[in-house]
């Protein structure tokens, strides 16, 4: 091997090398080279690979250093409370939406920065907010938004999260109780934590009513299980369950998302007939 392919050898073999740390064992490995038929070829050699061998350890190990995380693909969380569900009124323009219940908190809300935003094809509502520490976390939170025309087919839409789309019923989903002379009350959630919403209604004189609403998978037949007996009012089916004597009525939401409604007489025993001439005499449109 000529002087030339030595020093080609060298030169390759510390390109990489920081120059910081080159100046001294490049100028000693070239004196080393011119004076190889002193020390020979495989002292030469080796000194090359010793450099080469301590650049290796002296550079960082990939491994000692900190990892960065990587950027995350979630979309970004806006502040506020995400809401759970949403209700329609019969005309299309007002929306009210719950806020999302939590085992043992409540929310503690700030309207003014709530935000409405509609497009064509969206409405998109914020709630804005905290949750905190209550005795009570049966009460809901909600928020009702005007919209300046009808919601239409357009997707509701919370803007705190991005992800999937709450449930969403109409009032036209429900039988026209204030036309049966029912005042409607504040709404609850069913228990501590549960997603289930109760909307509670009286009138003089009563019964009182409540319906509870949540979305809910239907059997293929669209049933929950089988009723005792099946009514049709105004082109509408209501399953009419007798559980040990308490009564109930269920019917699915005319929707897409499958919200089931269960009506229950709150505080008064009624008979089957009974509650079903109460059913056939409410307004369903």
């Amino acid at each position: 091997m000529s002087d030339e392919e030595v020093m080609d050898l060298f030169d390759r073999a510390v390109a990489t090398v920081p120059p910081a740390l080159l100046p001294a064992p490049h100028a000693a490995i070239r004196r080393r080279v011119r004076h190889r038929r002193m020390a020979g070829w495989g002292a030469a050699t080796a000194v090359v690979l010793v450099i080469i061998a301590g650049f290796a350890v002296a550079r960082p190990d990939p491994a000692s250093v900190s990892p960065q995380p990587a950027a995350s693909k979630e979309p970004a969380v806006a502040a506020g409370v995400p809401w759970l569900g949403a209700r329609i009124d019969r005309a299309g323009t007002r929306i009210t939406v719950y806020a999302a219940p939590r085992l043992g908190e409540c929310v503690e809300r700030d309207s003014t920065h709530d935000d409405l935003v509609v497009t064509d094809d969206k409405v998109t509502m914020s709630l804005d907010g905290a949750y905190t520490g209550c005795a009570d976390d049966t009460q809901v939170t909600a928020r009702t938004f005007e919209l300046p025309q009808a919601v239409g087919t357009r997707l509701l839409a919370d803007g705190r999260s991005p992800w999937g789309q709450p449930f969403v019923f109409s009032d036209a989903d429900l039988p026209d109780l204030a036309a049966g002379g029912w005042s409607e009350r504040s709404p609850l959630w069913v228990g501590s934590g549960d997603a289930t919403l109760t909307l509670r209604f009286t009138r003089a004189g009563g019964p009182d009513l409540r319906v509870l609403a949540v979305r809910w998978q239907p059997e293929p037949d669209g049933r929950v299980e089988t009723p005792d007996h099946t009514l049709e009012v105004n082109g509408h089916r209501i399953d009419v369950y007798d559980r040990a004597g308490s009564l109930a009525a269920s019917w699915w939401s005319s929707n897409t998302e499958a919200v089931h409604f269960t009506l229950e007489v709150s505080g008064t025993a009624v008979g089957k007939s009974e509650f079903d001439a109460l059913l056939r005499g409410m307004t369903w449109r």
